[in-house]
């Protein structure tokens, strides 16, 4: 974990380093969400995906490189009843969860297509660009499974937890709509090192980590922009 965290962290600085124009936008995200664990079957359940809603603000250190700081809440939902029926002894638990997550990340992007809002004399650029995000966050959930009358004295279980530090990975493309206005959409996975996202593990399977999605579009606006050097001066 810690050769993770050092990755991790070199990935977030290295771009502070680099120079070119800068720019600020903050907005609105709204998608939806989706989870991966011991009550959802491989990879996910499409009839679990729930709303998701937060907030973004990204500074563009330079055309390339940009810092994300994100707020986001959705609900996670779960049933055995999504397990294939040929995994009988799952299935025929009965089991269902459901939780809300509200998480707090910072991302360090990378737009490979971005090049400066505005050239030498001033003039606005449009800009389109695919881009890759990673970084670090803190989520916070506390599930409730519901269970059959037979099956309570199980739950909740002695080690569950209820705040978790994720990693989130994300794949996106921004566009500006006009000079002001910048719409993204991205899809992202938040991987964690806890199986207890659900408030299933000893119970379920404690040798496979709980993981959830977000994806949706982002709306922002520039709140300020730097302008080409010779327009500067």
């Amino acid at each position: 974990m810690k050769g993770v965290i050092n990755l991790l962290t070199a990935f977030l600085l290295f771009p502070i380093c680099l120079f070119g124009q800068a720019s600020s936008e903050a907005g609105v995200f709204i998608g939806v969400a989706n989870y991966m664990g011991d009550l959802a079957p491989s990879p996910l359940a499409a009839n679990e995906t729930r709303i998701a809603f937060g907030g973004h603000f990204r500074r563009m250190l330079n055309p390339k490189a940009a810092l994300k700081g994100s707020v986001s809440f959705g609900k996670l939902t779960g049933a055995d009843a999504n397990i294939p029926m040929t995994e009988t002894r799952v299935a025929s638990r009965g089991w269902e969860m459901s939780t809300g997550i509200l998480e707090a990340a910072l991302q360090m992007e990378w737009h490979p297509l971005g090049g400066p809002r505005f050239n030498n004399a001033g003039v606005y650029q449009r800009q389109i660009s695919p881009f890759i995000g990673a970084g670090l966050g803190l989520a916070f959930g506390d599930a409730k499974v519901k269970v059959p009358q037979n099956d309570q004295t199980r739950f909740p279980e002695a080690d569950d937890k209820s705040a978790f530090i994720v990693f989130p990975m994300t794949l996106g493309i921004r566009f500006d709509v006009t000079e002001s206005l910048i719409v993204t959409g991205e899809f992202s996975v938040r991987g964690t090192f806890t199986d207890y996202l659900d408030g299933v593990s000893e119970n379920g399977n404690p040798g496979a980590n709980d993981h959830y999605m977000f994806g949706g579009i982002s709306i922002l606006y520039l709140i300020e922009a730097d302008y080409g050097p010779s327009y500067s001066n």
